[in-house]
Order: structure tokens, then sequence, then C-alpha cells
């Protein structure tokens, strides 16, 4: 029997270059702090020192949103695979969180209710789906809308939840009877966003058109007598709650409406062209930004009442002493002006940034307040180019200017643009990329940026390579201009104008004495090292020393480690061959259906590999240029083919899917493949050792892949491929739930997933188990039990049912019981009833039996078999529910009387609002302000005196 090949698997290790995604989002922390996506991370910036201070990476998937609960405790995050992870900031271990899968598609936007005890999430697959935080459950979907889910939001209350989506629609729901009770059809394009603003009397949708919508809301008592969202009974501040006549259409539509009444107040233009892609407020509600689809941001002033009357009583005496002098007999009337929707949203200013905006978020303190009335605000942008800026905003109450300045950015830590090209230094410890205007150089071990290069007039930078002696950096652009840097002072030694096309290829010379460069003007040209004297010194200078004529476009390029043969891929779909010492024609390799846009060479001298946008790679025998096999590699274009610098013959590939694969050329099977890139590959590079592999993508990540010790076993992978797909088709497969249509509103919270799928699997076996065990006669003393029965350490098989699904995620554990066939019902309750009889676990069985008893109430109640199980639970669940509750009210009443024992004895308070408290500070800060305001008044009246 032969010896077969081995092959070692790379593990990722690490990504940097990426700041911030461009589909992602960012969240203010503080006011020196922000919470940004990046990829599958979530990172933390602090911009008074400009470094990362933490990351969040508990997935594979790509981030999609991100929001803060109000009092700063929990983080959630949505991700593209529909699953929500739910992070305590103020637990000892934060990598721990809690996992929510409610959506088949992409999470879009996520609510905390002000209390921090529920939220709520919308995504792509146009559901919206309520948590229960404290117990880690889903509570209900909601199934009204027709399109992605764009924005939901809370009302101040907690009763009532509002979303918008693509179906131009913002729905009005409420929690406690999971129902929509109104629907707002004002809009006639996709709704992306709005806002709830003064006290949840103001409502601001933006929508696809250059306009805002700004409604008026009164709401109502409703039938139940429930109080207006925020008013917590007769000593609040809201004002009064009124009935509103209506007619015609409107009333039509409102008949059944007993809670909210929405008036169309008017409509405001935004100037940012496109779409509008976001809405924040600041935190006191006086300043709105809005964004577009271009690089502008729009500011709106939000007036109080007291502002507003002010400015109604101006407007009409304007509109009063316009008329006089037209010489009209009557004036505009009070009514006609307080139409005018400016009165109370106006807008105040603009700011045009350097990149366009894709998010932006008002830190959560109070704005500080100038001298002269000026309020300024501290606010992050992230920005589509990779990069988050920390701004002041400063308004001015008395003139409504809006003045923006950049406080601080993260300039230095990516690339703006997309990285083209990398190159390893021979001592494998420094990578250089270039992309954009800069060449960037990074630390290979800590992935943290060491350098940055830059040039007037280096745009596109598309290749980059390290000069001999790793001192000098080489970078070509796109304008077939080459710029020598020196690395120590990454000061740009020379600038020479090469190519009158882009470059599209640096390749170094074995001999290590020069590069060639390979151009889209159908030139490729050898450049050789060489010193010239300037003053005193001695620097690195490229001279030309031969040019190649093309018979068309060159796209790539590569040359054999013995230096005899030259590569190039051409743009008439061939690869040719050349004498790299003659610069004569040696073989012309054809078979691509497609430009070929890469090429590399074997370690030994006697293989090509070339990739195409056919999404094929080829490799081809250099002794006759025969193509000895063709993979379909990718499913979109191949962007960079690599050789291993080992003796394998392993060649890397990458395409514009996103995937990277590895290849065995000799054996011509796939070794394994690399995903965790979400957009297409740019660039590969690896270590002389091939310990390292650098991969960068569209996605603005550089990501680096460690060689492990971990033995890659194809037929395994096969297999395992083959049960991920398995495993993907199950979780799509709808499941039948009891009681719920197509066209019911509201239904179970959580879907299926791979993990419920195996959780039940667990449940199943265990039950298998319990089965065996309950025939075993007693009396066989030789009985071995069963071996997981025994890992358990369960007191008895009862136990052991509850004990497994104990061990399952509390957020996963309803799928699970809606997954179980039906013919397990029985054990299960029964497992539960003894659990309760036996006081084991009382609050977690009464839950599992509850919920089955009311998912399968039909069955339950018409069978022979569930009568003693449910006269059972019957009997012992409210006994063992009450002992918990007299258990809870009893500690809870000892704490409370030990705490006013230690409060009398030692005259302090254990236990304080904390709400109170922060209202107290913040009025005092305020009174301070005010008070500081009028003193420096009264000495400049003193000093005018």
């Amino acid at each position: 029997m032969g010896l077969t090949k081995q092959y070692l698997r790379y593990a990722h290790v690490g990504s940097f270059n990426a700041v911030g995604s461009s589909n992602g989002a960012v969240v203010a922390v503080d006011h020196q702090t922000c919470a940004v996506t990046a990829c599958e991370n979530v990172h933390f910036y602090n911009f008074r020192t400009g470094e990362k201070v933490a990351s969040l990476s508990e997935s594979e998937k790509q981030v999609t949103c991100l929001r803060l609960s109000h009092n700063k405790q929990f983080l959630a995050i949505g991700y593209a695979d529909g699953a929500i992870r739910l992070f305590n900031r103020q637990a000892e271990d934060q990598n721990e969180c809690i996992v929510f899968m409610g959506h088949k598609k992409g999470v879009n936007c996520l609510a905390f209710s002000h209390d921090g005890l529920t939220l709520a999430s919308g995504g792509k697959d146009s559901s919206i789906v309520l948590w229960d935080i404290v117990a880690e459950t889903g509570l209900f979907r909601l199934n009204g809308h027709k399109e992605s889910i764009t924005h939901v939001e809370f009302t101040l209350d907690d009763k009532r939840l509002v979303s918008a989506c693509k179906d131009t629609f913002v729905k009005f729901w409420d929690v406690a009877s999971q129902s929509c009770f109104y629907t707002l059809t004002e809009s006639r394009s996709e709704i992306y966003s709005f806002l709830l603003l003064k006290e949840d009397t103001m409502l601001i949708v933006a929508t696809s058109e250059l306009e805002l919508y700004i409604f008026d809301m009164t709401w109502l008592s409703g039938e139940e007598g429930h109080l207006p969202p925020g008013d917590d009974g007769p000593d609040s501040k809201r004002p009064k709650e009124t009935q509103k006549h209506l007619d015609g259409p409107q009333l039509l539509g409102d008949c059944e409406n007993k809670f909210v009444r929405v008036s169309l107040r008017g409509k405001v233009l935004r100037q940012c062209k496109g779409r509008a892609l976001q809405l924040a407020a600041s935190p006191d509600g006086q300043l709105v930004a809005a964004l577009g689809s271009d690089r502008l941001i729009d500011f709106y002033r939000v007036y109080t009442d007291d502002e507003a009357r002010k400015r109604l009583s101006k407007k009409l005496r304007k509109a009063k002493r316009k008329a006089a002098d037209s010489g009209a007999d009557e004036g505009p009337s009070s009514e006609d002006v307080g139409k005018d929707v400016t009165l109370v949203f106006a807008r105040v200013g603009e700011w045009r940034a350097a990149a366009k905006p894709k998010w932006i978020s008002f830190a959560p303190s109070q704005p500080a307040q100038h001298d002269d009335g000026v309020l300024q605000y501290r606010a992050f942008c992230l920005f589509v180019n990779n990069s988050v800026e920390s701004l002041d905003i400063k308004l001015n109450a008395a003139t409504n200017e809006v003045v923006v300045e950049k406080a601080a950015d993260l300039e230095k830590m990516g690339h703006r643009g997309d990285v083209r090209s990398m190159s390893v230094a021979s001592h494998d410890s420094l990578l250089a990329t270039g992309g954009g205007n800069q060449v960037m150089l990074w630390n290979v071990e800590t992935f943290r940026a060491a350098n940055c290069l830059q040039e007037e007039g280096m745009d596109d930078v598309t290749a980059v390579l390290f000069a001999t002696g790793d001192r000098h950096i080489i970078a070509a652009t796109k304008t077939g201009q080459l710029f020598l840097f020196e690395v120590s002072t990454c000061e740009c030694l020379e600038k020479r104008d090469a190519h009158e096309g882009p470059i599209w290829a640096l390749v170094r010379l074995p001999d290590n004495t020069g590069f060639v460069t390979a151009s889209a003007d159908k030139k490729l040209k050898f450049w050789g090292y060489d010193l010239v004297s300037e003053g005193t010194q001695k620097r690195l200078t490229m001279r030309e020393k031969r040019v190649l004529e093309l018979q068309d476009e060159a796209l790539c390029a590569a040359i054999t480690p013995d230096g005899k043969f030259l590569i190039v891929g051409l743009l008439d779909m061939t690869a040719t061959v050349f004498f790299v010492d003659t610069l004569k024609f040696y073989l012309s390799l054809y078979g691509h259906s497609m430009p070929v846009t890469c090429c590399t060479t074997s370690p030994d001298n006697k293989l090509v590999v070339t990739g195409s946008a056919d999404k094929t790679i080829k490799i081809w025998g250099l002794d006759f240029g025969d193509c000895h096999k063709s993979f379909h590699a990718h499913d979109e274009a191949v962007s960079a083919v690599l050789f291993s610098p080992s003796d394998e013959m392993l060649v890397w590939s990458a395409g514009r899917d996103g995937k990277i694969r590895q290849w065995d050329a000799v054996k011509f099977e796939a070794v394994q493949k690399l995903d965790r890139h979400t957009a297409e590959m740019r660039a590969l590079a690896q270590t002389s050792n091939g310990n390292m592999l650098l991969t960068a993508s569209h996605d603005r990540s550089i990501r680096g892949w460690e060689l492990t010790e971990e033995i890659v076993v194809l037929q395994e992978e096969e297999e395992v491929e083959r049960e991920k797909l398995y495993e993907e088709k199950l979780a799509d497969d709808e499941d039948v739930v009891a009681g719920e249509t197509k066209d019911s509103e509201a239904t179970v919270a959580e879907r299926k997933s791979e993990h419920t799928i195996i959780a039940t699997e667990s449940i199943i076996e265990a039950i298998d188990i319990v089965r065996k065990e309950r025939q075993v006669d007693k009396d066989d003393l030789e009985h071995t039990p069963h071996p997981l029965y025994l890992a358990y350490r369960s007191a008895s098989v009862d136990h052991f049912v509850l004990d497994v699904i104990g061990k399952i995620r509390a957020s996963y554990v309803d799928r699970c019981l809606l997954l179980l066939p039906l013919s397990y019902l029985g054990d299960i309750l029964q497992a539960m009833a003894g659990c309760v009889a036996n006081k084991y676990k009382v609050e977690l069985a009464s839950r599992i039996a509850l919920f089955l008893i009311k998912m399968h109430h039909c069955h339950v109640t018409n069978s022979v078999e569930m009568v003693p199980i449910v006269g059972l639970l019957r009997a012992n669940l409210p006994k063992g529910i009450r002992q918990i509750k007299d258990t809870a009210s009893f500690n809870f009443a000892a704490l409370r009387l030990l705490a006013n024992e230690i409060e009398n004895s030692q005259e302090i308070r254990v236990f304080s609002d904390l709400s109170k408290i922060e209202k107290k500070q913040n009025k005092k800060k305020k009174q301070q302000q005010e008070q500081g305001t009028n003193n420096k008044k009264a000495v400049l009246h003193t000093l005018a005196a």
C-alpha cells in the first residue's frame, strides 16, 4: 500500500485594515468611545487615544446592525444569517452572549424597550420578532409587512411598537395584544427610517423621495383606559389626551383605532440626493441629522412648544404687515399661518463631507452650552471609504446656524480604498499593501499598521513590491507611474512615468537585480536597480533595461524561480511564455474563454497555473505547453492564483465570489476552502516559509491564515460539505406549528436552524434512553445504565430528561419542542410531571409543560393516555409555582427588612433610584450652567456701564 499524502489546514488567526464596513453602522458609547461594525467584528474605538480598545467577534457572518440599550448595559448585534447576539457590558466576561435565532435572512434593525427588558428586531424576511431579555427567549413574531423591515422603535411606555418597511407602510403594533392597530399609508415610496420626537407626539419619516414627512400624533386612552406613552400618572408633565373628530376616509380608516390619531403636518425638502439612509436625533431632541446617498448631511431643528409659539407670532406679524402693504382687506389668520410645518421643524444647515457618510450617531451626553448660547454636540460618523470620524456639531439657537468640525479620525488604521496588491518582505515580518492613494506597512505578527506611504499624484495604486534588501518599496499606479519609497523615512525618493497605460503587475526578478512591469499599453519592461549620488550619500534608483512589445494588453505576469521563462497573461484570452534572456517567444497557452487575469509558476519551474474571468484555473506544463487539468474553481471570475513556496505543489486560487481554495497541482484535488471574506477577493500573499497566508478583499479586510498541525482528510471534508448542505436544506424547510396559518399576524418567535435541529436530536436521544431504562426490571442487578445517563448524574429518569433540556440555550428551547415528533409528547409531559411532583426545577418544568400543552392542545384534550399525566400536572403544578413565589416573596421581604435595619443603624441608603439621581444631577448641572451664563452677562453689563 502506497503512502498517502497529508495536507495541513490553514486556520483564520485575525483580520485587520477594516475600520468600518461600508454597509455597517456606528453607535456612540460615550463622549469619546464608539462601537463600529467591521465585517464580522464590532470594534470599540477611543478617539481620545486614537486606538482600538476592544473587539467582539462571535460569528463568522457579517454584522448588519447593532444597537445599545438606553441604560448602556446591553449591546445587541444583528448578523447576515438572521442571528442576534446580546452582550451584557456589565458582566465579568463581556464576551459571553445570548444568541437569538428568529430571522431567515439578515437582521436590518434593532430596538430596545426603555426598561431594557425587551428587544425588537426587524429583518429582510419582512418579519418583526420580540425577545424577552430576562428569560432569554422569544416572545412572538409579527407578520404584517410584505417587504424588508427598515426601522423599529418602541414608544415611551413600551406598550406600543412602531415599524417601517420598504412596502411604503408605517405600522403601529400593540405589544400586549400582539396585533397591528394602525397603518400609516401616506408614503408612496420605500421608507428607510423614522424618528419619534417630542415625547412621541411628532413622527418624522424618511423615504426614497427628497422630502421628509412630518406627522402630528395624538395618543388616546382607548377602551382599556391606557394612559398615553410616557404618561406615568396625574403628576406627569405630558399634555392631557384629547379626542380628535375625524371625517371622511380618515374616520373610515381609524374606526377601530382607539390608541392614536396621526395627521400629516407637512413635508420638508432634503438637499442630499437619493434615498434617505438614516435619521438621527440629538439626545435633547433639538437637532436632527438626515443622511442621503451623497456626501451631504442635512441638519434640521426641532422647536419646542414655546419656540413654536414665538415663531408663529413672528410669522403672523410679518404676514399681516405684508398684507397691509399690498392693500388687502383682511390679513391671514393664525390658523392659516399655524399650518406651516417650519414652525416646529425646519432645515437649518448642511455639511459636505470628504466621503459619502453611511451612519451617524450622537453621543448620549447632553450638549455643552457655550457663553454665546451655542450648543455643541458630539457625534460619530461612519463613511463608506473605511473611515470613522468624531464630529463636533455646533448649533446656534439664536441664528439657527450649524457648524461642523472634525474633532478626530482614524485615518492611519486602514486604507481608504480597496487593497489591490500585497507584498511580503523577505524576512516575513513586514507586509506592504497598496490601494487607493496610499501604501501601508503592517506588522505580520501583530497585524498593526507600522507606516503609511503617500505622495502627491499617487492615485489608484495597483501593485506594490519590496525592493532588494527590503529597505525600499516600489508602487505602481493606474496612470502608469512608478514610485520609489524609503521604508525608514517614508519618503518618496523617485517618481517615474513608466507606461502610457495602467500597470497591472510588478514581478521581482529571481536574482533580485530588478523587476518587471506589465501594462495595458501592450508593453512589458525590465527594470534594474542602481545607485546614484545625492550630495555625500548614495540612494537607490530605477533604470529601464529592456522593453518587450506584446500583441495585446498585459493583465498579469510571472517569472519562473530559475529565471528562465517569463509568462504574461493577455487580454486576448491567452498566456504567452517568453525566454527571459532573449525575450523570444516560446509557448502560447490557449484554452480560456475569457481574458487571463492572473498567473503563477511552481517552485520546481515545471508548471504554470493561470486564472481567468471564465471562472476556471488551468494547470499547464512548461515542457510542451499542454494543459494538465482545468478546474471550475469559483462561481465568479478568478482574481488571484499563488503557488505555495513548499515543494508540495499546492496552489491557491481566489475569486470574486469571496472564496479561497487550495488545490493539489499534481493529484488534481481540491484540498481546502477558506470562506471568511464577504466580498470579491483582490490579492493573495504568502510568507517565504509558507506558515502564513494573507488575503485581501473588497470588504476592506485583510486576513491572516496560519498553517496548523491539523491534518486535512479529503473524504471528511467532502462529508462535512454534504452535511452542511443537508442541514441548510433542513433549516429552510417550513415546519408546521399547531394553530398557525400563513395569514397569522403573530406567530412563534424562534425559527428552525442547525443548532435547534442538533438540540432536538439530543432530546430525542435522551427520551429513547429513558424508554429503555423504564423497560428494564428494577430487580435486575446486572443492568448497567446508559453512559450518557450516568454522565448527567441525574436522580431519576425524569430528572435526566429535564437536565438534557436545561443544557439547551433558553432561546432554542421553544423551537426544539416544536420540532419533536408527536410520539415523544407523552414522555416529556410525564417527565415534567414527575419533576414538578419532586419539586425539581419547577420553573423550567412548568414552562416546558405549559408550552407543549398550548401547542398540542387538541391532541392533549382528546387523548386518553394524557389524562393521568395532565391530572398529575394539575395537582402539583400550582403548588410548586406557589411555593416558588412564596420563597421569592419571603426572601425579598427579608432583604427589605435588612436594608431598613442598616439604614436606621448607620444612617445611609442601601438602595437608591438611579433615574432620580441622574435627573437631579442633570438639573443641577443645567442650573449651574445657567447661573454661570447669567453671572457673565452681569459682569459684561457692569463693565459696559
